[in-house]
């Protein structure tokens, strides 16, 4: 069951999923090379130094290693850097900065000692420098977090290194929710209620999967679907139809109804804040066919917003607003379209040989998106990079993938 399909069959519970359950293996994880060019683009080159063992042992010869790969393919995944040095092709860049790093045992047998430094190149001014001492289990995270210090240091950008998609996962009426680091790394599955759970949405500061528990937020009478943070966390859009036909709420986190903002015959879902908290975007048949319509947080001011496509639905505006990312029904399949959220710059994002791409989700650099695809059968997860345009698989294995939600 997918938000295209909810015009024909809507059923599902809404609740706030807040624990983490034992690591799942990626089962079957193989390479998938996506044909699809990226554009040329300029970027920051940036060589990896020498991540050097000061001392003996196999741990810290192997967290040296690690931590140099890792934090490479962050940098290269941001789509900022070119990334070279040794082991790294092409070598030699015309680079602007330099990572050095060293790794060290502790006296007593405690965690390692990382030392991670950003200098300027060819000229070796210290620019960044930190000190971690990370357990075995805790250099994935070290790795990510200087990864980002080095985006926000070099190229004025937030990172997206730490983030995750949470996503659902399963089949029939048996469905739960996973979440996996943003490289596909870390997969954790959340649920196992025997029972269908779908669009997860993370709260703003992300800390509903900390307590370790799973709480009802709503149950009314009929159907109560989707559900989106507002941007300061203190309510949710959601589409219910006590009264009838699917209309748009805010809700408080307990469950109580702050305003209905539509009233209409026509079936409204999908509702999606803006990252301002003063508009949302949403799905109404009120003009024959699902479009996208926005209004103010107060249900007023209401203007359509596509006026192309046989179905449009799944919408989402990018945390810097310049973007909007919606699932619409080209013919016989459903593809990706970004636009600006006047209309102008349309682009569709992928063609038939997709098959149907749906539940697209913004990561916080407005630069990355996540959205569902069953091109190689099972509808599996990918991200699509707005400036180059380049591809790459983030799940894999059998079992299908959807409604993925990028953390913020």
């Amino acid at each position: 069951m997918t938000r295209l399909l909810k015009f024909a069959f809507l059923a599902a519970a809404l609740a706030i999923v807040t624990a983490p359950a034992p690591a799942v293996a990626q089962g079957g994880r193989a390479e998938v090379e996506i044909d699809h060019t990226a554009k040329a683009v300029l970027k920051t080159d940036l060589r990896m130094g020498d991540f050097r063992a000061l001392s003996d042992g196999k741990e810290v010869q192997e967290t040296a290693a690690r931590l140099r790969e890792i934090v490479a393919n962050d940098l290269l995944l941001s789509g900022l850097f070119r990334v070279g040095g040794n082991g790294f092709k092409p070598a030699e860049l015309p680079f602007s900065w330099t990572i050095d790093a060293t790794v060290e045992a502790t006296a007593g047998g405690g965690p390692v000692t990382v030392n991670l430094n950003l200098l300027t190149w060819p000229d070796r001014q210290l620019v960044l420098t930190k000190r971690y001492r990370p357990g075995p289990d805790q250099v994935r995270t070290t790795a990510h977090h200087f990864a980002d210090e080095v985006v926000r240091t070099a190229v004025g950008s937030e990172g997206i290194a730490l983030t995750r998609i949470a996503f659902s996962r399963g089949r029939g009426d048996r469905r739960d929710i996973f979440v996996v680091d943003y490289d596909g790394e870390g997969l954790l599955r959340l649920t196992a209620n025997r029972t269908l759970n779908l669009c997860p949405d993370w709260s703003p500061d992300g800390a509903e999967t900390a307590s370790g528990q799973v709480k009802q937020v709503i149950a009314m009478e009929g159907l109560n679907l989707g559900a989106d943070w507002s941007p300061d966390g203190k309510e949710l859009l959601i589409s219910l139809s006590k009264g009838g036909d699917p209309e748009i709420y805010r809700i408080t986190p307990e469950g109580k109804i702050i305003k209905r903002l539509t009233v209409s015959p026509a079936i409204e879902i999908s509702p999606s804040w803006a990252p301002n908290g003063r508009e949302l975007v949403f799905t109404s048949d009120s003009s024959g066919t699902p479009q996208l319509y926005m209004i103010d947080r107060e249900g007023a001011g209401k203007r359509r917003v596509t006026f192309e496509g046989k179905y449009n639905d799944s919408a989402t505006l990018s945390p810097n607003g310049e973007w909007l990312a919606y699932a619409a029904r080209e013919d016989v399949v459903t593809q990706i379209i970004v636009m600006r959220p006047g209309g102008e710059d349309r682009r569709v994002v992928t063609d038939a040989s997709w098959r149907n791409c749906e539940d697209p989700s913004w990561a916080p650099d407005g630069r990355h998106l996540v959205f569902a695809s069953d091109r190689t059968g099972a509808s599996k997860l990918y991200v699509y990079d707005v400036v180059e345009g380049g591809f790459r698989q983030l799940t894999f294995g059998n079992d299908p993938d959807i409604t993925p939600a990028w953390s913020h």
